[in-house]
């Protein structure tokens, strides 16, 4: 009870202020500069004003978001061209906070090279993501994961849904990216192109139960929370446009190429921002790119993750950015331009 008092007594403290008293005040600072100035054209449909208030009601509901899981996988890509030397990294850097490596094969692999690719990984333990691979080393793999009882979490870049795996199928959003500016054009090309898959499967139930869905995300901070917001929730509403069982979509998160600058520094605090934003929008698999290719990058690239989980706590909160009101009407008005 004294703990609701004094929380009580703290929010009486500050009286309330309406949004009209809060654009005087605004304009009265910016001494002479009209407040229209300030506002963040994304594209010529999508303008962000420079705050909100309270009255700024959104008519999108984003407690589905609350759903979430937000305990994100700790991703690292893994360009497989040796097993034994590839088995090694992975061995270390699963002692260093990895929890969910992506392996990219370089060539075709015998079951014996497989073997040998996770000799000592306890794979009950951790979730394995693979890239696309051809069909002998796709066999190869199955092999080895049937033999260890499939106990496995396994993702795969698949044409077909398969229930064996705990995801499938791969939406490769990425190549929708285009900039800050046509965001809302990324998401609406994306859901679209889930939308087409869905209506084309057999079993359209199975596929939404397999999808994994990889987005690229930059420097705009708030931009990446409400866009990966704003997808999970357009892809809400497609599985109830379909009559589709309701469940959130998988998020796979990268940087996008061009996101850091020469300087070795200012890409640490870039590489920070970015994973920031795209836990904070709900990423549930992320890989934060190292600043170069030593080992040393590449440990602090997996410590950035490291410290948002165990010192900032965010792998404990559904939908942080919840509340927001700036952040929701975003989060609005990309579903808006989408819907």
């Amino acid at each position: 009870m004294m703990s609701k008092s004094i929380t009580q007594d703290i929010l009486n403290a500050f009286p309330s202020t309406s949004k009209k008293e809060w654009e005087a005040k605004a304009t009265k600072d910016l001494k002479g500069k009209a407040l229209d100035e300030l506002t963040w054209e994304i594209s010529e449909e999508i303008k962000q004003s420079p705050f909100y208030t309270a009255e700024d009601e959104t008519a999108i509901d984003p407690s589905p978001l609350k759903q979430h899981q937000p305990d994100w996988q700790i991703g690292e890509l893994y360009v497989v061209e040796n097993a034994k030397t590839s088995n090694k990294h992975l061995l270390a850097d699963l002692m260093h906070g990895l929890t969910a490596p992506v392996l990219q094969l370089s060539k075709s692999m015998s079951h014996v090279e497989i073997d040998s690719l996770f000799e000592g990984v306890g794979l009950s333990y951790i979730d394995t993501h693979f890239k696309a691979m051809d069909n002998n080393s796709f066999e190869a793999v199955q092999s080895f994961l049937h033999a260890q009882g499939n106990k496995a979490n396994t993702y795969f870049e698949l044409a077909a849904p398969d229930s064996k795996a705990t995801r499938s199928v791969l939406v490769n959003a990425q190549k929708f990216y285009n900039g800050t500016e046509h965001t809302g054009d990324e998401l609406k090309r994306a859901i679209t192109a889930i939308k087409t898959l869905l209506q084309e499967a057999t079993n359209p139930s199975l596929l939404a139960s397999q999808f994994q869905c990889s987005f690229f995300v930059d420097n705009a901070y708030l931009l990446n929370i409400a866009k990966l917001r704003a997808f999970k929730l357009l892809y809400i509403q497609l599985l109830k446009e379909l009559n589709l069982p309701i469940s959130l979509p998988f998020v796979k998160v990268e940087f996008t190429p061009s996101a850091y600058g020469e300087d070795e520094q200012d890409n640490i605090i870039r590489a920070t921002s970015m994973a920031m934003s795209a836990v904070m929008g709900g990423a549930d698999h992320l890989i934060v790119r190292p600043t170069s290719e030593t080992s040393r990058a590449k440990r602090l690239a997996r410590n950035i993750q490291l410290i948002l989980k165990h010192e900032s706590g965010l792998h404990k909160i559904a939908d942080p950015a919840s509340g927001s009101y700036y952040i929701e009407n975003l989060t609005q008005k990309l579903v808006r331009y989408c819907s």
